[in-house]
This record gives structure tokens, C-alpha cells and sequence, in this order.
């Protein structure tokens, strides 16, 4: 067993989970997903938290479809669906409108240094309003990742009450010869908890910060949104 998870250990496979929880969430009634994998890159375990009103049965079909097309190895029994219990009010506005567009908008990115330090100032623009977060960090392109992540969920703390967004991890990652800015955020309001992912491709004409900024928003913007 030591031998395999030399071969693949759990830092080389996060990229792939990120990659795949990604993915998964982009299917129609998925407000979120985890996914693991063991040490031979096989799918130990998916949960998909999902609408009510979707059919468990169409996106585990549909969910199985993806990881076929991301070439992962899995038994069906460890493909799950949990249906989320929502209050009355935010399940009827869910259902009535369950392909919203994007709930908060990136508005404005600014980056100051000052010393061995940055700070970040995130803008986020929901419908008409406008919230604003900061965050200091190193001046390192690790500091500055955090910075804009934590900006950018204190912004969107703001646009929701009892809403609390908590960075657990962020890092630039290769993936499919490509970079990704891949986020992990832990995320509550009232008794709703859920641990939520983002992943996007760098733009070598913009700031990796900025898709730091994006894969923050894909991470939190649909769960918010309920």
C-alpha cells in the first residue's frame, strides 16, 4: 500500500477532485458536491447535494457521464444524491427559478503594497447594490491568492444576512496541461453548512488574482443564491 500511495499520494489527487466537484456542479439541480479518490485514482466516494424537485436517478446518470469524461474509475454505489431540505420560501423561489444566472458579479480587483505586504479590495456587484471586502496578506503569489479569496468572501458575506464564508484553502494548480486557481471555502447560514469548491483556468493576459476571484464566486455563487 505505501508503495501505491507513493504513486499517487493525496496532494497529487486534490487537483483531480477539485477538478471533478467542479464539473459536477455544473449539472442542472447540483447545489454542491465532494468528491474523493483513493491511492489508485479511483472514486472512493461522490456526494451530490441536490435540488428539490430534481430527479436523483437523471443526475446520477448525468453525474456518471462526467466522470466517465474525466476518465475516473468508479462503482455506482459510491456515486451518492442527498435531496437539501430547504425552507418553504427558498424552495419555491428555488424551483421557480433553478438556472438563474450568475447571483454576485465581479465589479472591481485592486491590489496595493505596502511594504513585504498586499492588500486586496474586492468589488461585488449583486443587482443593484454593491459590497466591498479587504484582506491583508504577503506580498507572495501565495499571499496574494489568499488575499483575494478572502477578499472576495468578505465582500460576499455582506449580501446576505447570517451568512458566514470561511477560506479553507487556496492554490494555483497544473491540471490537464493547463493552470487552475482552485478554492475550497466552508460556508454556513442559519442551519445550512456546506463545505464548497471552485475551480478555473488562469488567463495568461490577466492576473492569476482575478481567477482566484472567479473561482471564489463559482464556488459560493449557486449555494448563496438559495
Amino acid at each position: 500500500m505505501a508503495e501505491v500511495e507513493a504513486l499517487f499520494p493525496s496532494a497529487d489527487r486534490h487537483p483531480f477532485e477539485l477538478r471533478a466537484m467542479a464539473e459536477l456542479e455544473r449539472l442542472p439541480g447540483v447545489i454542491s458536491a465532494s468528491v474523493w479518490l483513493d491511492s489508485h485514482g479511483n472514486l472512493r466516494d461522490a456526494r451530490l447535494h441536490i435540488m428539490p424537485g430534481a430527479a436523483p436517478t437523471i443526475i446520477g446518470n448525468a453525474a456518471s457521464r462526467v466522470l466517465q469524461a474525466l476518465d475516473i474509475p468508479f462503482d455506482p454505489r459510491a456515486l451518492r444524491t442527498v435531496t437539501v431540505a430547504l425552507p418553504d420560501e427558498i424552495q419555491a423561489a428555488a424551483l421557480a427559478s433553478p438556472s438563474a444566472g450568475r447571483y454576485l458579479l465581479l465589479q472591481d480587483l485592486t491590489l496595493n503594497r505596502v511594504g513585504t505586504h498586499v492588500t486586496c479590495r474586492v468589488q461585488l456587484r449583486r443587482e443593484e447594490s454593491v459590497a466591498a471586502g479587504e484582506a491583508r496578506e504577503l506580498d507572495t503569489i501565495t499571499g496574494r491568492c489568499r488575499a483575494a479569496a478572502l477578499a472576495t468572501l468578505r465582500a460576499a458575506e455582506d449580501t446576505a444576512d447570517g451568512l458566514a464564508l470561511g477560506l479553507e484553502a487556496v492554490a494555483l494548480a497544473p491540471l490537464f496541461g493547463r493552470t487552475y486557481a482552485t478554492v475550497s471555502v466552508e460556508a454556513s447560514v442559519g442551519r445550512r453548512v456546506a463545505t464548497l469548491c471552485g475551480i478555473v483556468p488562469l488567463d495568461p493576459s490577466r492576473a492569476p488574482e482575478e481567477a482566484v476571484c472567479m473561482a471564489t464566486l463559482r464556488a459560493i455563487d449557486r449555494w448563496i443564491a438559495l
